[in-house]
């Protein structure tokens, strides 16, 4: 009956024990599946899901567009695809494949054209943004290129802190920063200037 005992209670402690590796193997198992999935999860997930992006209330694609000023037309734009954000603090128009925007005195001729490979256009502010392959002509062919351009409408007036190029008939001047001129480029200046100006004697 000892031997019986004790044989059992050996067996007892052995299945004990057995239950407890069993237990650990299992628990083992499950965190190595657990942390397998999690950062097979974790990679998976599109990163623009943290992002705080904003998303658009309005898109649209090949979009144009007239805008007036008291019943007058003043621009005409065009764009290949247009987002509007106007539940913004500062709502916004964006541009993101590029825009053409005209500009026209009140018989309706057009007095300047600008285009850019992309673009925002701030309501509130009644401010234009336009960058990449900046271009802008007025009615006399004189040709302003850059890489970026700002537009105020209610002063008038555009400017940039970017490296400028005009031709404006024989003469081509470069500034390397700090233009500013009229919508209509009439009146420009330059703070860094060089270039070939030729003169008309009188």
């Amino acid at each position: 009956m000892k031997i019986r005992k004790s044989f059992i209670g050996v067996f007892s402690e052995i299945k004990l024990r057995s239950a407890k590796i069993v237990r650990f193997i299992s628990l083992l198992t499950w965190s190595v599946i657990f942390f397998s999935c999690s950062s097979k999860v974790s990679s998976d997930i599109p990163k623009d899901l943290f992002t705080n992006k904003l998303i658009p209330s309005v898109e649209a694609f090949n979009f144009q567009t007239f805008y007036t000023d008291s019943g007058v037309v003043r621009y005409f734009l065009k764009t290949p695809r247009l987002l509007i954000f106007d539940q913004e603090k500062s709502p916004y128009k964006e541009f993101p494949e590029g825009f053409h925007l005209q500009q026209f005195d009140i018989h309706k001729k057009i007095i300047s054209e600008l285009s850019a490979n992309y673009g925002k256009n701030f309501e509130l502010e009644q401010k234009w943004l336009a960058t990449g392959n900046v271009v802008m002509v007025n009615n006399k062919g004189d040709t302003l290129r850059t890489e970026e351009l700002i537009y105020l409408i209610k002063e008038d007036k555009i400017y940039s802190e970017k490296f400028v190029n005009i031709k404006k008939g024989d003469q081509d001047i470069t500034g390397s920063g700090g233009f500013e001129s009229d919508s209509q480029m009439k009146k420009w200046a330059f703070k860094n200037t060089k270039g070939h100006i030729y003169v008309q004697e009188q």
